[in-house]
């Protein structure tokens, strides 16, 4: 029989798990939380975890390379609502 982790979907992740999976360190997950390009996390008690669906949606509208830039000259950006 797989590990339970193996066969469970994943909802959400804590700011160490975006980090990973994004590639990048937690303090970058804050700055693209912070400039609108992430979504803030959902929180419970003192914990915080980012739903993997709002995730997958942010970085679905990031520019892809090579894209035009925006009106203001800066990449697309997705804002968080």
């Amino acid at each position: 029989m797989p590990p339970i982790a193996t066969i469970v979907p994943r909802m959400a992740m804590s700011l160490d798990k975006v980090a990973i999976a994004l590639d990048v360190s937690p303090n970058s997950v804050l700055k693209m939380v912070e400039e609108g390009l992430l979504p803030r996390p959902r929180v419970w008690g003192r914990r915080k975890l980012w739903r993997v669906v709002e995730i997958d949606a942010a970085l679905a509208e990031w520019p892809t390379d090579g894209e035009q830039q925006g009106e203001d000259g800066e990449p697309g950006r997705w804002d968080a609502d």
